[in-house]
């Protein structure tokens, strides 16, 4: 009988490797739980700014938090990521080092975020529509294209797909910029905890079931 690991010899090594990768980091739902606080937290921030008026303490108060929490804790995520696994889930799911991110695919989302960031400027200069319309859309497409490409599950495609179409919804409706942002990351944001609440319980039974 001829081993079965053998029979496909078309199957690129790194490719799979990429594959097997990205599956045992998407396994125990941890980075997509942290991904929607994150994004819940942004959400929220941006109501803020719906319910009150500019100047008011809580508006304030709105500006400042997404200043310390955008960049800090999106650029901290990965290493929150690791610390959460190595607290409470390294007899469960083992030890692994990542490899650092691929400057090639990061030139390439950095470009499709100047392209669409051009595109919205320049519709808005033409005044084809107001300027939230287009950022909201685009803020829903690229969104959902990033988790999409990201995860590479039906569940993250999934979530992709609803991102996207919440911020093009929010586009045509005409939403402010603030209100729009706050049903976009509040919608990817729940989309992404539950997902992740959802495979953390499965995979801690499987786990539980299997040590039995």
């Amino acid at each position: 009988m001829i081993n079965s690991s053998f029979q496909n010899v078309d199957v690129n090594p790194d490719a799979a490797a990429r594959n097997l990768m990205q599956r045992a980091h998407n396994q125990d739902g941890v980075p997509e739980i942290l991904v929607g606080a994150f994004f819940l937290a942004v959400a929220g921030l941006m109501w803020l700014q719906v319910a009150f008026k500019p100047g008011s303490i809580e508006y304030l108060a709105s500006v400042l938090g997404l200043m310390l929490l955008i960049i800090p804790v999106g650029a901290l995520l990965p290493w929150m990521i690791r610390m959460v696994r190595r607290r409470y889930l390294i007899e469960r799911v083992g030890y692994v080092e990542p490899k650092p991110a691929n400057r090639k695919r990061l030139a390439v989302v950095v470009g499709i975020a100047f392209v669409v960031g051009a595109a919205a400027a320049f519709a808005a200069w033409r005044g084809a529509f107001p300027p939230a319309s287009w950022v909201l859309a685009g803020t829903g497409i690229f969104g959902g294209a990033i988790v999409a490409a990201a995860g590479r599950l039906p569940r993250f495609i999934v979530g992709g797909v609803i991102g996207a179409v919440v911020g093009c919804v929010a586009g045509l409706d005409r939403l402010t910029l603030a209100l729009g942002f706050t049903l976009v990351y509040g919608v990817m944001g729940l989309l992404s905890l539950g997902s992740g609440v959802v495979v953390l319980l499965l995979f801690m039974r499987k786990r539980d079931e299997a040590g039995e």
